[in-house]
């Protein structure tokens, strides 16, 4: 075999999908490169996977590699190899009118969507940031029953007051995102829709804050994850909060339809920007063209519903069913990282998992000692030892009043063994309420 066979035509095996290694001169339009011939990390694509949907596309990979590898089966159309000729058929035309035909939206490069132009530290400790992230969190709910009674009434709603609410949030979650995400995870105001809706405002707001996005597109992402569910409200009531993962095959098929409704609420009833919409409308798609509505692929999607879709993906996982619970936080980021192969970008998957941490805010977790904890800040250069209040004895009885530590200076226990955290805990675990605890 010639060195141009044997580069251009080898063929390997990743995660049983078969993929080809071809120099970036021969890519054709319709390819799905999946892995780069260096570390995608360090390139400008924070997001893992391209569809090469034009000519600007490879040029822009010829600043980077000399070799990539095409998954065949998440290309758009049938690659052929032929040998002889040194090159892969694709009708190039069909190509692009296919992906036209999934959306209307322009395609996305990603060289310059997410990189990290900011580079954020706290400014405030948790103690003193709660207040004002107990306003912001109150106010973006009283904005949510806003929207939502205007929905109810057809009522167009004023998408700047969102913002500027969601812009107060933003600027909290820049100070110490550790107390607005305590908010989050802790505080309820009794409508769950209006919850999940600012949990997800919250997690995308402090993802976008640890990729070092700028203020402004902050913000969007802020908005973005207020209202991507929002559709949800034209659902049965008895759809409206239930998780995807119990549904049954014809509540399911109801439950797709929140994202036309999304789509209709937030462009009928409101002037909100492009990508705020695009977050509504893809947050369900998938990197490999299997989620919905429209079956996209890759860098079709917009980089902040990528990263809508991995946070979507998470609280699913960890908050269950009033009679089903969830998992715990651990095993949540490692479902994650298992279902990259189902559409998820394993980059930024793993930007995630940095951002929340084992122990995310909010959580429950068990001590050495057999002591019940809820984790309320993090230590950035040692997340295993995070601050805590201990709530519960080795018993699982309740303190009458809970102890705060940091596990940095803690010291030893009354055993005499430094404290430690041996495992974290799904919510609700030991039928514990921390909310009760804390707020």
């Amino acid at each position: 075999m010639c060195a141009r066979d044997s580069v251009f035509l080898s063929m390997v095996s990743m995660n049983t999908k078969q993929t080809i290694k071809v120099e970036v001169n021969d890519l054709q339009v319709g390819m799905y490169v999946c892995d780069l011939d260096r570390p995608w990390l360090e390139t400008p694509y924070l997001i893992q996977g391209i569809l090469i949907q034009s000519e600007d596309d490879i040029e822009r990979l010829k600043r980077y590699c000399t070799l990539v590898y095409v998954d065949v089966e998440r290309s758009v159309q049938d690659v052929s190899l032929k040998r002889e000729k040194g090159a892969v058929n694709v009708n190039q035309q069909s190509v692009i009118n296919n992906a036209k035909a999934h959306s209307s939206h322009a395609t996305f490069s990603l060289d310059n969507a997410l990189c990290r132009t900011t580079t954020y530290s706290d400014s405030r400790s948790v103690e003193h940031e709660l207040p004002a992230a107990t306003k912001a969190y109150q106010a973006t709910a009283s904005i949510f029953d806003d929207i939502s009674n205007n929905i109810e009434s057809n009522i167009k709603f004023d998408i700047r007051v969102a913002q500027d609410v969601v812009n107060t949030l933003c600027e909290s979650i820049i100070r110490n995102p550790d107390a607005a995400m305590l908010m989050a995870q802790l505080k309820v105001t009794g409508k769950e829709l209006y919850d999940n809706a600012i949990k997800t405002s919250v997690h995308l707001l402090a993802f976008g804050r640890h990729l070092g996005l700028p203020r402004k597109e902050l913000a969007i992402l802020g908005l973005g994850g207020l209202l991507m569910d929002i559709g949800r409200q034209r659902l049965p009531k008895s759809l409206q909060t239930k998780r995807s993962l119990w549904l049954k095959p014809d509540e399911r098929k109801l439950m797709k339809q929140h994202v036309q409704f999304g789509q209709e609420i937030v462009t009928q009833l409101s002037d909100a920007s492009d990508e705020v919409v695009m977050m509504v409308v893809q947050h369900h798609e998938r990197e490999n063209g299997n989620g919905y509505p429209n079956g996209l692929y890759a860098n079709q999607l917009h980089p902040y519903s990528r990263m809508a879709a991995i946070v979507d993906c998470y609280e699913e996982l960890i908050w269950g069913q009033p009679d089903l619970q969830g998992m715990k936080p651990s095993h949540a980021l490692k479902e994650l990282k298992d279902n990259v192969q189902n559409g998820l970008s394993l980059t930024l998957v793993e930007q995630f998992a940095q951002c929340v941490g084992i122990f995310p805010i909010g959580s429950l977790v068990e001590l050495n000692s057999g002591e019940i904890a809820i984790v309320l800040a993090h230590n950035r250069t040692q997340r295993f030892l995070p601050s805590i209040m201990i709530i519960c004895d080795a018993s699982r009885k309740p303190y009458a009043a809970p102890v705060t530590l940091d596990l940095r200076t803690a010291g030893p226990n009354p055993a005499g063994v430094s404290y430690a955290i041996a495992s974290d805990l799904p919510q609700g675990a030991y039928g514990i309420d921390a909310k009760k605890y804390y707020l």
